[in-house]
């Protein structure tokens, strides 16, 4: 079976719990990080040896070989964001206060 490939928009603290779902994971796999902040995306990828890397979350969506995005950013940012992650085709994992 693929795994679906996964793309965190947002690289702060929060992602660091949710990457370790990702962690010998059968089923997905993490793949892209996009977060606004250079420097963030740049330790977050080290971190989790990630190799694709943006700071335009619009360019991770665009990318055709991520399935799925988890939407990790501040609350009011969360519609904006999904909408866009739905209109670009993407699964969407987002929790909500």
């Amino acid at each position: 079976m693929r795994k679906v490939t996964v793309g965190f928009i947002g690289a702060g603290q929060i992602s660091e719990l949710h990457a370790r779902g990702y962690e010998d994971n059968p089923t997905g796999r993490l793949v892209a990080l996009a977060d606004a902040n250079p420097e963030v995306v740049r330790h977050r990828a080290q971190e989790y040896a990630i190799e694709t890397t943006y700071t335009d979350y619009h360019d991770l969506l665009s990318d055709p070989g991520i399935d799925a995005v988890e939407i990790l950013l501040p609350h009011h940012l969360h519609l904006p964001v999904t909408l866009d992650a739905l209109a670009a085709g993407k699964h969407v994992s987002l929790q909500k206060p």
